[in-house]
């Protein structure tokens, strides 16, 4: 892909152009996807322009306001600042972020400028090479074990040997078949959920009403956005005492995430990814369907070269384009089904895409602090 690049102007923040030069050297486009971005930065006295414009070809950058975009993203120059300050960390699903900017056009065009920005930190690195380095038995491994709510030992045994584990007969406080729409929204309808956008915001009842209206015929899914699905936002603290099971403590795990909500099967509920932390997924409504790769199968999983706390790939499980993916074909994946009750223990590194097989679902993820 060619490169150009319009230099800022003597008065352009440094934030803007760290912006570009953090697009420039972190976009990919293996997808051979078109389209323009506009970037509208507000500052103090007047707003500057940032334009990403790609073709499967080539990639221009300008400092300058487009007479023609697919896309709008109007950001204050705080949160611009902000983003490039914390760039190995940033979440775009930060209430604190998501809450100051504005979004218009082809949102799916913004998502993919977006994951460019991302950049790890050294040690969210060496974790993911130290796991793909790792004599996983990738290609004679045919099933996850499930195993009957096993002392903290075993599963983390289980964890330094790199091999999933599903445990059943979990101890919580209040039992997965507790729960539904009904039941959440009485308990805490009132608790702020999501933030969207600058002029989005969700109650969990708000949210709810959008689950049971949800277009489950619609396959075009902007990430973050069309689907009715939470897509992992911190779980509300005043529901952690419900869904958190009581292996180790609350202090062992980092914020944990909520996936409440309502994708079509044949569409996936999180695509492609891995970790850097041996994490944790309850299910407590519906059955999800998880297709795992091992850690070391990264060289035919096409990982994206941009991002920060876990690591997306280019290829789509459901629907592999074997013509630019050809090495996935090598690629030899384990599926498993993850019912109500039952929770997913996946160590470090390895490559899971998830789908929801009912409607509603209801999910609840944790990683083990390092």
């Amino acid at each position: 892909m060619t490169l150009a690049h319009t230099p800022p102007s003597k008065d352009c923040p440094a934030a803007i152009t760290a912006l570009a030069d953090f697009i420039r050297h972190g976009f990919e486009n293996p997808d051979a996807i078109s389209g323009c971005v506009q970037f509208n930065i507000p500052g103090n006295r007047q707003a500057y322009p940032l334009a990403i414009s790609f073709s499967p070809a080539k990639l221009t950058i300008q400092h300058d306001w487009l007479e023609h975009t697919d896309a709008t993203l109007t950001l204050p120059l705080n949160t611009a600042e902000y983003i490039v300050n914390n760039i190995t960390e940033v979440d775009f699903r930060d209430p604190e972020i998501m809450g100051t900017i504005d979004l218009d056009g082809h949102l799916d065009l913004i998502n993919h400028v977006a994951k460019s920005l991302l950049r790890p930190t050294e040690d969210t690195r060496a974790r993911l090479e130290q796991a793909e380095q790792l004599d996983t038995p990738a290609y004679a491994l045919t099933d996850i074990p499930r195993v009957s709510n096993p002392p903290e030992l075993d599963i983390l045994e289980s964890i330094a040997a790199s091999q999933p584990m599903i445990i059943t007969a979990l101890d919580m406080r209040a039992p997965h078949h507790h729960w539904s729409l009904e039941r959440l929204e009485a308990d805490y309808g009132d608790v702020p959920l999501r933030v969207r956008s600058a002029d989005q915001k969700e109650t969990v009842a708000a949210f709810i009403q959008r689950v049971r209206s949800a277009d489950l015929e619609n396959d075009r899914i902007i990430e973050g956005h069309t689907k009715a699905y939470t897509e992992g936002c911190f779980l509300p603290e005043p529901m952690h005492k419900d869904f958190i099971p009581n292996h180790f403590t609350q202090d062992d795990y980092i914020e944990p995430q909520i996936w409440l909500g309502s994708v079509p099967v044949n569409v996936p509920a999180s695509s492609l990814h891995h970790d850097p932390m041996d994490g944790f997924l309850y299910q407590i409504m519906g059955r999800k369907k998880l297709i795992m790769y091992a850690p070391n199968q990264a060289p035919y999983l096409y990982p994206m070269k941009a991002y920060n706390n876990y690591q997306p790939c280019w290829v789509k499980p459901e629907a592999p384009d074997y013509q630019r993916y050809p090495h996935y074909a090598k690629a030899r994946g384990i599926e498993v089904v993850l019912n109500p009750g039952e929770l997913l223990v996946q160590p470090a590194g390895w490559f899971h895409a998830v789908y929801c097989l009912d409607s509603p679902t209801f999910s609840v993820s944790y990683f083990l602090r390092h």
